[in-house]
């Protein structure tokens, strides 16, 4: 144990200090009150010996003020006396000593007060290992180690006040596995137990030390992402499911099991816990007929056809309310760190539906021709903010992601001509990003729309590149400028071999192709510099900046790091 001895005489100090080094003690010598005070609150002492009569304050205040702290509370102090200890004992258990020792020494006596002195710290710790303990089990999941249903609750209406007071997005996150009563049918429950450890180990190694993951019941599991918005949340999925892709191994057996993740976003999906908590379980549930295996949050409008229609009706009049908005990612330049452009990315908040998914959204508006209305105005918001932003001296071009439906549109040419020129824009500020679904389609009519958009002098991207099943002999042939990688293969590239492996490859192959290469989702550091050394040409992710109004657009180029790259 760590002893602290607190004695003005050097002899008397000396002869306690040598003998708590005898009885094994790792003892710390201090002639007076003060120094000893300021040691105190430096590091712990179980054990305290001080002597009464010191220079300045006195042992016994210097007990009063030991005892008044948390840490004193549980450290045993003996005051050193040569005064008579019957007639003085009150007053030094009224300071907050535990007992004392004579002076001069009377080892007799001492190795009775050391003996208690040291049980009593022992018991001190064994008390509180065990409180430490049940208090562990009280707020854990016994299986996973997890915070449990209880901890879970607690914690997400603390970080919804912070989210609210900071004005900052908040996510929560559901997670149950698919096919995990037929491990526990098959298998039995304790390869079920293994299984349900290895999915928290897993989720655990994924995620911020400012996150938390729970086992709330069963195999389901909550996650809450601090500071996070949509395009946030839907990157933490995706690295959800893929950090379950890999089979489980229970002794000797590999089990593969899916997965389904509901989304809900405070405060667009509930005011308060038990609302949040019962959308994000129902976007789960919604989530297991969807193909990319999560779901944000949405009162059911794909369910019943009719509520699909009113959905369109709805998108009609939030176009010409102005009710939809544009935000903006920036993307830079990877070997300069310059900022050279924007993606839009269309918002829509609902009166009363709030949140509502582009993905859903722009899939509702591509079975009707609303899509037509709606691609007009994003690229006539899009082409206005880069002339904008040119006029500002911010020489910035500006992607606008379109609908394959978009491809095989034949007015699709004319309706960018026309959003150019009522805008007085140069082409070239302009990126179109093409799914890579209406390339391996390879229909005429969108090879067709490919040609005369590059004709225009417009800039052409292919999409998520990566994702989907596009031959590089196909693409050679196409107008297309860039390839740009998508972000489930980017956000792991500096964790996952394979992921790294793929990017690698995809940028030397595109670069031989003679196209720029783009990588999306770059969310850390770590992989802006994988990047770097890959010499990928542009990049962009939340490493850089989240997704912004037009209007703090210029204000974070001005702020940022990366804008004071754009001035030198």
């Amino acid at each position: 144990m760590k002893v602290l001895v607190v004695d003005d005489d050097a002899g008397a100090r000396a002869a306690l200090a040598d003998y708590c080094t005898m009885r094994g003690h790792d003892v710390t010598t201090l002639g007076d009150a003060e120094s000893a005070w300021e040691a105190f609150q430096a590091e712990p002492f179980p054990i305290v010996l001080v002597d009464w009569m010191l220079p300045g304050m006195d042992g016994l205040e210097l007990c009063r003020r030991l005892r008044a702290t948390p840490r004193g509370e549980t450290t045993v102090i003996l005051v050193v006396t040569g005064l008579d200890q019957q007639e003085h004992l009150a007053e030094v258990l009224e300071a907050g000593a535990n007992d004392y020792v004579h002076k001069p020494l009377d080892i007799e006596l001492l190795d009775v007060r050391m003996s208690f002195a040291e049980r009593e710290v022992a018991d001190i710790i064994e008390r509180k290992r065990a409180r430490d303990e049940l208090t562990h089990l009280a707020l854990h999941d016994p299986l996973t180690n997890l915070p449990n249903r209880a901890v879970f609750y607690d914690r997400l209406h603390q970080s919804m006040l912070i989210s609210r007071r900071n004005g900052a997005p908040l996510a929560l996150l559901f997670l149950d596995l698919d096919g995990f009563k037929e491990v526990n049918d098959n298998f039995g429950h304790a390869s079920g137990d293994v299984v349900l450890r290895q999915v928290g180990e897993r989720l655990t190694g994924i995620v911020r030390a400012s996150d938390t993951v729970a086992r709330v019941g069963g195999d389901e599991f909550g996650l809450i992402l601090l500071a996070a918005d949509v395009e946030g949340a839907g990157t933490m999925a995706r690295k959800v499911l893929k950090s379950l892709d890999d089979p489980f191994r229970i002794e000797g057996m590999t089990i593969s099991l899916g997965a389904s993740v509901g989304i809900a976003l405070f405060p667009d999906h509930g005011e308060d816990s038990e609302a949040l908590v019962q959308h994000a379980d129902t976007a789960m549930y919604q989530a297991k007929g969807s193909s990319s295996g999560f779901a944000i949050f949405s009162p059911k409008v794909t369910e019943d056809p009719r509520d699909g229609l009113t959905l369109i009706g709805e998108l009609r009049r939030a176009i010409s309310d102005r009710e939809l908005t544009v935000h903006y990612q920036p993307r830079v330049s990877v070997e300069t760190g310059h900022v050279i452009g924007a993606e839009a990315l269309m918002r829509w908040h609902h009166r009363e539906r709030g949140y509502i998914e582009p993905e859903q959204f722009v899939r509702a508006a591509e079975k009707t021709g609303l899509i037509v209305d709606l691609t007009a105005w994003v690229l006539n918001e899009a082409v206005a903010q880069t002339r904008d932003w040119h006029r500002n001296g911010l020489e910035l071009s500006v992607a606008v992601k379109l609908a394959p439906r978009n491809f095989r549109d034949p007015q699709l040419p004319l309706q960018v001509g026309a959003a150019l020129a009522s805008h007085g824009a140069d082409p070239s500020w302009l990126e179109i990003e093409i799914p890579e679904a209406a390339i391996t389609e390879g229909a005429s009519q969108a090879l067709d729309a490919l040609a005369r958009l590059n004709a225009l002098g417009v800039q052409l991207t292919v999409d998520h590149f990566g994702a989907g099943s596009s031959s590089l002999a196909r693409l050679k042939h196409l107008p297309v400028h860039k390839l740009k990688i998508d972000k489930v293969l980017v956000s792991d590239v500096a964790e996952d071999q394979n992921d790294s492996a793929i990017v690698r490859s995809m940028i030397s192959l595109g670069h031989d192709l003679g196209f720029l290469v783009v990588a999306e989702g770059t969310e850390d550091a770590t992989t802006w510099e994988l990047l770097r050394s890959l010499r990928c040409d542009e990049a962009q992710g939340y490493y850089i900046a989240r997704p912004m109004p037009a209007g703090e657009l210029g204000e974070w180029i001005t702020d940022s790091a990366w804008g004071r790259r754009q001035a030198c």
